[in-house]
């Protein structure tokens, strides 16, 4: 299998692994000095030691933006694997959505800074950020148009997983689309520290790597437990979250132009409506998470047994039995097809392997 042959999904979690790689020693030894400085009382971080807490923010903020990528890239992977199954079509621009996988990992790094655009930074180190800010959204968009074209003409069934991968891609996007106002130097001053940030975290967060999850499990549940789940339930299920998700998170953008401060319990009468709205939501959005976790429990024992391909794909987990052996082949498969040919998906026997 050539590197132009590898399902998306292992190039999202190359990305992730890259993160992890150069990202996690950054803060273990922010930690290290944390308790340096606790126990030896050094001035690393404390003012009143002569140490600098914007430092801290630094190195704080060099891991925890490429770690939102920590989560996010595996989701855009399985809406990857989802969007030409259920639509019956090549991927559209399959190196672009991998190298965008790639180009996430590496700009993630360079754009910590636009969380302390309010912390005292430089003028001009702050437009810099900004403009790195922005420009992570490309490959981003990259993703979302790419999954578009795919859609565009294809034979689209609305089964569960896509109906996972239809809300990722929608409440992405708005997540992506309220990122430029934050990187916006101006309009950062105005929503710094208000409920804007944390309903735009979460619509990427929530919106999106969540999603990603739910489209995954619902996607690779056969495989995994050799039954399937009740279909209707499924498609309710993210018909609630979708909807429930909305009412909680979007109310916030309104309560944070408006100047709503984030961590505050009380808050003006004015508010009250739209924080009602939000406390309605996340009941709705709590019902859609357990839905699955009943139906799933149920299925193990009582859902149709699981063909090993029941949704057609094309990747090779769908060429052995479900749920799979320990050895999945006896013998290493010859991968002779293109990646998501849905035109010739071979059958077992043509990869020349026995189960």
């Amino acid at each position: 299998m050539t590197w132009s042959r590898l399902p998306l999904f292992l190039y999202s979690t190359y990305a992730t692994s890259i993160i992890f790689v150069l990202g996690t020693p950054v803060l273990a030894i922010t930690l290290l000095l944390v308790i340096a400085e606790r126990a030896f009382h050094l001035g690393i971080f404390d003012p009143t030691l002569g140490g600098d807490p914007l430092l801290f923010q630094h190195l704080f903020w060099f891991y925890s933006h490429p770690a939102v990528y920590i989560m996010i890239l595996p989701a855009m992977g399985v809406v990857s694997e989802i969007i030409p199954c259920f639509s019956r079509k090549r991927i559209f621009g399959y190196k672009a959505v991998a190298m965008a996988s790639i180009a996430i990992a590496v700009l993630g790094f360079l754009v910590w800074a636009h969380h302390m655009f309010v912390a005292g930074i430089s003028l001009y180190s702050a437009m810099i950020f900004s403009i790195f800010s922005y420009l992570v959204a490309v490959p981003s968009a990259i993703k979302v148009f790419n999954w578009t074209a795919t859609l565009y003409k294809g034979s689209i069934t609305f089964s569960t997983p896509m109906l996972y991968a239809f809300g990722f891609i929608g409440l992405f996007t708005m997540g992506g689309m309220t990122g430029l106002f934050v990187a916006a130097l101006g309009i950062d001053v105005h929503v710094t520290d208000t409920y804007f940030v944390i309903a735009h975290f979460h619509y990427i967060m929530v919106g999106g790597a969540l999603m990603g999850y739910l489209g995954g499990m619902h996607f690779w549940w056969p495989k995994i437990s050799g039954r399937m789940y009740p279909e209707a339930w499924g498609r309710l299920a993210a018909m609630i979250v979708f909807i429930g998700f909305n009412l909680t998170f979007f109310p916030q953008f309104i309560l944070g132009y408006l100047g709503m401060p984030r961590r505050y319990w009380q808050y003006p009468p004015e508010f009250q409506m739209l924080n009602v709205l939000s406390t309605a939501g996340s009941t709705i959005l709590a019902v859609g998470y357990l839905l699955p976790m009943v139906y799933f429990l149920w299925s193990m024992r009582y859902g149709k047994v699981a063909e090993a391909n029941p949704w057609g794909a094309s990747g090779l987990e769908w060429m052995t039995t479900s749920p799979p052996p320990t050895v999945n082949f006896d013998h290493t498969p010859e991968v002779t097809w293109e990646a998501y040919d849905y035109e010739h998906i071979p059958a077992p026997e043509e990869l020349h392997i026995e189960r």
